[in-house]
């Protein structure tokens, strides 16, 4: 005969209460159930109260590092948790007091969407004895007293101050002449040299002074200096680099411009020697002609009154055509 199987047994007579049916109708010695969730309840208060008394604002097992003495202070919807969650502040309270304080917990612009994973932000005390977590407490209490100001500056009441930035002043030290535009030779072609010097040192560029078209804000007006390049930036090594650049600029730019005042000289002296030449070819041919007058007059029997004539005539034709030169 074949022995049956421990799985083909039947299972052994539950005792009484154990089955499901029984601890559904089995109500703590026949309470009834509105009776059985009111003392369910009681006992979940007693025990958040025990817990909140423990200092478990952040929930979860207590920290091995904790001393005999926690608490817990939420500083969320505080205006001076930017204060309080300081490294600094938190070792200072520590130097203070003894007590160790830390920042646990999230930040919630809407603490309605904290979890209880994840609480509101909230500074953690751990001291050893119940005076050092008394004076940490009130260290803290007196840090969130703390008159911070404003977090908002009112820009309409204040007077708003601009750290100066390093500066410097490069003279042109040269002006303008016929074909030869000091500013546009300076900036470059659609601003490339310019552009090229503020890429290079991250400062910023401008030309400034008499002719420059630089506007003044304060002014109104050009300033009264004669045309420089003015440099500033946050960092006073660029700034420096950014003038050496800039004095290089310089350098070619007097160059092309001494260059282009001998091409004008040149020219100038040659415009002279033409004018000189035609005067005195022009004076030579009035005098070739006053000779000549009477001998003219006579041939085309003129009397001798036309003479003066013909002199004056020839005499501001020539004063004309030397003007005109």
């Amino acid at each position: 005969m074949a022995s049956k199987r421990k799985w083909d047994q039947a299972a052994p007579d539950a005792e009484e209460g154990d089955s499901p049916s029984a601890k559904a109708v089995k109500v703590e010695d026949g309470k009834t159930a509105s009776e059985a969730a009111a003392a369910a309840a009681a006992i979940a208060a007693k025990i958040a109260a025990q817990f909140a008394s423990s200092g478990g604002v952040g929930g979860g097992s207590k920290d091995p590092h904790d001393g005999d003495y926690v608490h817990d202070i939420d500083i969320n919807d505080l205006r001076n948790r930017y204060l309080l969650t300081k490294g600094s502040t938190q070792q200072q309270i520590h130097e203070d007091t003894g007590a160790s304080v830390s920042t646990k917990g999230v930040w919630y612009p809407d603490r309605s969407k904290a979890t209880e994973k994840d609480p509101p932000l909230y500074l953690h005390v751990s001291a050893t004895s119940k005076e050092m977590l008394d004076k940490a407490i009130a260290k803290i209490n007196e840090l969130i007293n703390t008159d911070m100001g404003s977090l908002v500056e009112d820009k309409s009441s204040r007077v708003r101050e601009r750290r100066k930035w390093p500066e410097e002043k490069i003279p042109i030290g040269i002006e303008s002449i016929r074909n030869f535009n000091v500013r546009a030779k300076v900036v470059g072609p659609s601003g490339m040299f310019v552009k090229y010097i503020q890429a290079e040192t991250g400062t910023r560029v401008q030309i400034k002074g008499q002719g420059s078209g630089f506007v003044d804000q304060e002014t109104g007006h050009e300033h009264d200096e004669p045309m420089f390049i003015h440099v500033t930036g946050p960092d006073e090594q660029q700034v420096q680099r950014a003038k050496a650049l800039t004095e290089d600029l310089l350098e070619v730019v007097r160059s092309e411009h001494e260059k282009m005042k001998t091409v004008l000289q040149q020219q100038q002296m040659e415009l002279h020697q033409a004018q000189v030449q035609y005067a005195a070819y022009s004076g030579y041919g009035v005098c070739m002609l006053r000779s000549c007058l009477p001998l003219l007059c006579a041939s085309l029997m003129w009397p001798p009154s036309c003479h003066c004539i013909v002199s004056v005539c020839i005499f501001l034709w020539c004063i004309r055509s030397y003007i005109c030169i």
